[in-house]
């Protein structure tokens, strides 16, 4: 059987638009880059800065409720400004709560998303003690925790709220 006359013609389409679908996840990687506000770049370095500091003071530091549970999270870091503008940092806890594969930026294969206000973050990254001071702001409710994933989601929805319910009782 003869193939129709055209087949060359679809063929070069279908080479344009594999080429296109490529191309548009590269531009949606650079964009989520570029959609950062004028503050992240500073607040990146200080914030990669800050990392040796807190990871050799999370040994001595019981992250409570929570701090098993982020063991191994992969994790994207929303800081949210006075303005609403907000940025976004990644990186991974290991098995011992430190952080690795910092990154500006989020994560396509995160399971935690953080949140927390500048105003909280600046005051962990000029902290003596970042992980005593990323603790309690964990403790006041000013960093939250939302899984991404059925089984992270539900997981983190627990644990908020037995920790909501601890902070009401003045348990935390």
């Amino acid at each position: 059987m003869e193939s129709p006359r055209y087949s060359a013609q679809f063929r070069w389409i279908g080479v344009v638009l594999a080429i296109l679908v490529v191309t548009s996840g590269v531009s949606t990687a650079q964009s989520a880059q570029s959609s950062q506000p004028d503050w992240a770049d500073e607040a990146y370095g200080e914030f990669s800065g800050m990392v040796a500091t807190y990871n050799e003071s999370i040994t001595q530091v019981d992250l409570g409720i929570a701090g098993d549970q982020l063991s191994n999270e992969r994790v994207n870091l929303v800081v949210t400004g006075a303005d609403g503008e907000t940025a976004t940092f990644s990186f991974r806890m290991d098995d011992q709560l430190r952080m690795t594969e910092l990154d500006q930026g989020p994560r396509s294969d995160a399971t935690l998303r953080m949140s927390t206000d500048r105003e909280t973050f600046n005051e962990t990254l000029t902290a003596d003690n970042p992980a005593a001071t990323f603790r309690d702001a964990v403790a006041d409710g000013d960093i939250r925790f939302s899984g991404i994933g059925t089984g992270n989601a539900v997981k983190w929805t627990v644990i908020n709220s037995v920790a909501g319910i601890a902070r009401s009782l003045g348990l935390l």
